[in-house]
């Protein structure tokens, strides 16, 4: 699959991709639809690009005007084709390229205050793990862990992208404030919906930073 940056400052930069199947990220025509439908909403903000594949997203939001980007992404070889596209396309921009296991990291890099809190999530599982999405299941529990006091901000935004046919339990810090329905997919908006008791430590026996570059 071909994949361009399609707007902004880096509009037609190609990214690079593995061979085969190993990612599935968002073709040209979905994320038009998606950046169309969030307009300006993505300037200024702080984004997670959380299983992040080669970057697609972040870098997308990069080239609108996002201030910074967090890009999680755990598979050794696919990482290192997010570094290349990190490296070659947005070399003047504020960015942290992460590897580290989604479903037990803090989502909170070192070094990387000036990235935090996030204002603006996209979280992409591998459809495979879609089922993790129910309550007391790691995948949920990361979701949430995402909304911690000091991880996003307390209006924040979350896409989360799964099989057309996957419906969603309610979190603890989120709400979900819409889904699209687009090709093969579900898209769903989150909205920081953070509890006031909510805890804002991380617990050590669930989440746990792996590696870091």
């Amino acid at each position: 699959m071909s994949l361009h940056i399609i707007g902004g400052t880096y509009r037609r930069r190609r990214l690079v991709t593995p061979a085969g199947r190993e990612t599935r990220p968002y073709t040209n025509r979905v994320r038009q639809i998606v950046f169309d439908r969030l307009g300006e909403t993505i300037e200024g903000q702080r984004i997670a690009d959380v299983f992040a594949g080669v970057g697609t997203m972040g870098i997308e939001a990069l080239s609108r005007g996002a201030a910074s980007c967090v890009f999680i992404e755990n598979d050794k070889r696919i990482h290192a084709h997010l570094s290349e596209n990190i490296k070659t396309i947005v070399t003047d921009q504020t960015t942290v390229c992460w590897r580290t296991d989604v479903l037990r990291t803090s989502f909170r890099p070192k070094n990387a205050d000036g990235c935090l809190p996030y204002d603006f999530v996209f979280f992409d599982p591998p459809y495979a793990m879609a089922d993790g999405l129910v309550a007391g299941e790691s995948l949920q529990k990361a979701v949430d862990r995402l909304g911690r006091e000091g991880t996003t901000a307390s209006d924040a935004l979350m896409l989360l992208r799964t099989p057309r046919k996957r419906q969603l339990n309610d979190f603890v810090n989120w709400r979900i404030d819409d889904c699209w329905n687009i090709s093969s997919m579900l898209i769903w908006k989150l909205r920081g919906n953070r509890p006031d008791s909510a805890e804002t430590t991380v617990d050590d026996a669930t989440a746990v930073d792996t590696s870091q570059s």
